[in-house]
């Protein structure tokens, strides 16, 4: 052999060593992003020219808009609808009889209440100023629950269920503290003193059912109160042992009046839950040391939320770990891309996820990043990206045919009318998906209502659309230290004009649109070394700084100037066992690009979320 043959020979077993020792490098970094086995990793083949991002996140809010204004029935005050099934003729059967107080009685100060807060959100997304008279009409609703005590008052059929009725009104904690949220946000916007008072009548009522262990506060239980019991009825009787969801509210309610007593109650709650000082919560209460908990997962998460929401603000470290260990205990029994079960323990036959869970999973992850953590930004990315992106409902093509297949023996025209009634639906979330599936309840399709199938339990559809909220107010902020640019989404902020491109492409560009300091995220999994920084044209040295050195500093930015950061992005297979369900030994093999799911397996039977073409543009 020549020279120039083994110079060749060596050279190529330089350039394999070296592709060997990247794809360990990869895969050893992917690892302390994602659990289970890594495996084919490879970087992903960049296009020769950069694709914009497809994920729209104020389209997805235009979207939203259309099912909070088809749910409600204005001929019935606005009433909202909890029980719904987009594969079921009708998609709409209530579990429980119909009642003076409503036609689904499992909606009142839960569904509406949640679907009220959104409202302004998905208007400033969508860039829609004026509220429509459905909202106006919800909003009456919801503010009529209140009594001159300041609490909400209503049939707690959404904490009985199906299983047992209630005929008398109870007073609602979880639906006064959203009440207190709407009055607070409405304070905050309109500066009414009249909103203010109302606000601070339903904070005192709150106050007023605390009980005290010393300094701490908590309530015996989140269940609805009458004449000094805990109601202990129906699914109740579970969830009476469990955390009530009023740290958010009472934080929120500072934020938006000053009002330092809504902040010295939330403190007291949280050293509540940190302390364990509500009795008889069994293995419901979350362990300390490891975060761990059995039981409903969105009550817990939905507490955990504003405990983490407090620890941001306060920069406390102990809030911010208890709500951190609660989180990585819920990601570890469900995905890395935003599937987190309902139940922990739940039933193999039941293996699902909940969408009210993973909105409260996004909001957590949110405020555990801007509390010291930026990473947990890509958690938000991938959750928006990929579960929340592929469980908004539309009438697919594939959703069509499969509705035509399982009621084939209707008549057309009871088909058609059927499906035109399901354009209200269109937006919403599909409340309980499988891994890679819609059809949560094959065994079921096309019953009436909530039980065809596919759930689109009203609770969740407002959830969901936290959730894109949460992503938009998070990919640009402005802080002290300056201009943040924390997501690979894009976005128009008055800061800054942000541009995302596919997740193969590894690029971010931002436009400043202020004078100052801008920080730009690259993926906490990216290697730094690689990443490149580019200011109008011209290539500059990469300075990290910002919380974790995960941030590039740029100093001295001008409006105009053109701000772009690229990294290599990596492909690779994850494979891990789901543990929600006890002794579940199958793996889950997902497929990714990035921060982006192109694949699970074993892929869904009826309609898949992932992989499939026409999904892509929602």
């Amino acid at each position: 052999m020549n020279r120039l043959g083994q110079r060749l020979l060596v050279a190529a077993a330089l350039a394999l060593q070296w592709q060997v020792a990247t794809a360990a490098d990869l895969a050893t970094s992917l690892g302390g992003s994602f659990r289970g086995q890594i495996s084919e990793v490879s970087q992903a083949p960049s296009p020769a020219l950069p694709v914009a991002d497809d994920l729209d996140l104020s389209t997805m809010a235009k979207a939203a808009l259309n099912y909070l204004r088809g749910n409600p029935d204005p001929g019935r005050n606005f009433e909202c609808k909890f029980c719904l099934g987009p594969l079921g003729i009708p998609y709409f059967k209530p579990d429980l009889p119909p009642s003076e107080q409503a036609m689904d009685v499992i909606s009142l100060a839960d569904t509406d209440c949640r679907m009220e807060l959104q409202y302004v959100h998905m208007r400033e997304m969508a860039g829609e100023s004026e509220a429509c008279a459905v909202e106006r009409g919800v909003r009456r609703r919801v503010l009529g629950y209140l009594r001159p005590d300041g609490l909400a008052w209503v049939n707690p059929a959404s904490w009985t269920g199906p299983s047992s009725t209630v005929s008398e009104d109870w007073a609602t904690t979880w639906g006064t503290g959203k009440i207190l949220v709407t009055l607070a946000e409405q304070y905050r916007r309109t500066k009414n003193q009249g909103d203010l008072q109302q606000a601070r009548a339903v904070f005192t009522a709150l106050k007023w059912l605390a009980q005290w262990d010393g300094p701490r506060a908590y309530y015996p239980s989140p269940t609805p109160w009458r004449d000094g019991q805990w109601l202990r009825v129906g699914w109740a009787a579970t969830h009476c042992m469990n955390y009530p969801s009023v740290v958010e509210p009472f934080v929120r309610y500072y934020e938006c009046t000053g009002d330092r007593e809504g902040l010295e109650l939330a403190i007291a709650f949280t050293e509540g839950f940190l302390a364990g000082s509500q009795p008889d919560m069994g293995e419901q209460r979350i362990d300390p040391r490891t975060g761990a908990f059995k039981g409903h997962v969105h009550i817990h998460t939905h507490a955990v939320w504003g405990v983490a929401h407090l620890g941001a603000l306060l920069k406390e470290p102990r809030y911010l770990e208890w709500a951190r260990k609660a989180y990585d205990f819920v990601v570890a029994n469900g995905t890395d891309y935003g599937w987190y079960p309902e139940f922990i323990p739940q039933a193999p036959q039941r293996q699902l996820t909940e969408i009210c869970v993973v909105g409260d999973m996004t909001s957590i992850a949110a405020w555990l990043a801007r509390g010291g953590r930026p990473e947990y930004w890509d958690h938000v990315e991938r959750t928006v990206r990929n579960e929340i992106r592929r469980s908004q409902f539309s009438l697919t093509p594939a959703f069509v045919k499969l509705f035509r297949e399982v009621h084939k023996d209707q008549p057309q025209a009871a088909i058609d009318n059927a499906l035109a009634e399901l354009r209200k639906l269109e937006g919403g979330f599909v409340a309980q998906a499988s891994f890679d599936d819609w059809v949560g309840y094959p065994h079921s399709l096309g019953k009436p209502g909530r039980q065809g199938g596919i759930h689109m339990m009203g609770c969740c559809p407002p959830e969901g659309m936290r959730a894109l909220w949460e992503a938009w107010n998070g990919v640009v902020e402005t802080t002290a230290e300056g201009v943040r640019v924390n997501l690979c989404l894009t976005r128009d902020h008055p800061a800054a004009r942000v541009k995302a491109y596919r997740p193969e492409c590894g690029r971010l560009d931002v436009t400043a649109k202020r004078s100052g300091e801008y920080l730009l995220r690259a993926p906490s999994w990216a290697a730094r070394e690689a990443v490149q920084v580019r200011r109008n044209g011209t290539a500059v040295q990469a300075a990290w700084a910002g919380p974790t050195n995960a941030y590039i500093r740029l100093r001295d930015v001008r409006p105009g100037d053109q701000l772009t950061i690229t990294w290599p992005v990596s492909k690779f297979t994850q494979t891990f066992t789901p543990t929600s369900v006890p002794g579940r030994t199958d793996t889950l093999t997902v497929r990714w690009v990035g921060n982006e799911v192109v694949a699970v397996e074993p892929r869904g039977r009826y309609l898949p979320m992932f992989g499939v073409a026409e999904q892509r543009s929602r």
